[in-house]
């Protein structure tokens, strides 16, 4: 019998790594037109897509992840799609990506659409704590499910994420170590685990701290750059401000800085501001934005290492691995010379 073809033997014959060669067969933008070209031809030469096809139906495996995020135009989740990919890749795998627009009924129906793909387990951020419960166990029944970010309640599925209030103790901390004495948050309603975890824990940190502040100190909506401009302004129409603003997302705080600014509102200078996620437009704004890191490359091998591992052993209890973040102190909160954190 002839030797069956592998990810590897396309890889020698077109001259990369098998990772760029799971890249380019996966139609990876970031993989030079020439490299794709080549790993292409050499695929072709060697029968590799046909023995891929085979051997998904001789073994019930393709090769393949479903990623479902929640909004693809929301920068942090495609950085979370990206680490992902990175990791697939190396064991020649790639993933297949679903966009639920925040709407439990279109997650339960990509979740299906995938499980119907045949691909060997899924990655899902959850669009809601509660109403997603019930697709994640349901398909946590036919594949290996890992919650990435978000959790809901789901029996049989696993959870990677970053630990939400120590992201808010390093936010809180850091600015009271610039001054800052009153606080306001403005976030996402607790409809998911993140947005809850983080409210929860600025209300515990600061029940002491300003047991009088305003009501309008704390803006729920949800995380988008429109809910922060609008937020913004909800503050500065509400009299005077805080000494320090947390927002729980990047976008949020993005829009929030844009209100501000256009009010005259100098920030560091007359408020302090902070956020979480440390998206590309946080080194980029202005001014450059405080924010908390996920160690996100750190996330997506746990991921990926929890799906194995439950494919190994589909009955055994879920489980949590949560990750400590890291803040990254910028000019929103410290200045032009932020000090050490």
């Amino acid at each position: 019998m002839d030797r069956r073809i592998t990810m590897q033997d396309v890889a020698a014959a077109a001259g990369v790594s098998p990772a760029t060669a799971s890249r380019a067969l996966a139609g990876n933008s970031r993989v030079a037109p020439d490299l794709v070209r080549r790993v292409s031809e050499a695929s072709i030469r060697l029968g590799y897509s046909a023995n891929a096809m085979a051997r998904a139906l001789r073994t019930q495996r393709t090769d393949t992840i479903g990623v479902v995020v929640p909004a693809i135009n929301n920068p942090y989740f495609p950085s979370a799609v990206e680490a992902l990919e990175g990791v697939l890749s190396e064991s020649g795998r790639s993933l297949i990506l679903c966009d639920s627009h925040q709407d439990p009924a279109r997650e339960a129906s990509r979740i299906d659409l995938l499980i119907n793909r045949m691909v060997d387990g899924l990655v899902v951020i959850p669009v809601s704590t509660s109403e997603s419960a019930a697709a994640l166990t349901c398909a946590a029944l036919r594949v290996p499910v890992v919650q990435l970010d978000r959790y809901a309640d789901a029996p049989g599925t696993d959870y990677v994420g970053s630990d939400n209030t120590a992201g808010i103790l390093l936010l809180m901390n850091h600015l009271r170590y610039m001054g800052c004495t009153t606080f306001a948050y403005v976030g996402a309603h607790p409809t998911t685990s993140t947005a809850g975890e983080r409210q929860a824990e600025f209300r515990a940190l600061t029940a002491e701290l300003q047991p009088g502040a305003p009501a309008h100190w704390e803006l729920l909506g949800d995380f988008s750059m429109e809910w922060g401009r609008a937020a913004g302004r909800q503050l500065l129409s509400g009299g005077p401000l805080p000494d320090g603003i947390i927002c729980g997302a990047d976008v949020v705080a993005i829009g929030l800085l844009s209100a501000l600014r256009d009010s005259g509102v100098r920030v560091p200078a007359d408020v302090r501001v902070g956020s979480f996620d440390n998206i590309s437009l946080s080194e980029i704004s202005s001014p450059r934005l405080t924010s908390v890191r996920h160690p996100m490359d750190e996330l997506a091998q746990e991921t990926v290492r929890l799906l194995d591992e439950r494919a190994l052993d589909r009955s055994r209890p879920g489980r949590k691995s949560i990750f400590t973040p890291e803040l990254l102190v910028r000019e929103s909160s410290a200045g032009s010379t932020p000090p050490p954190h």
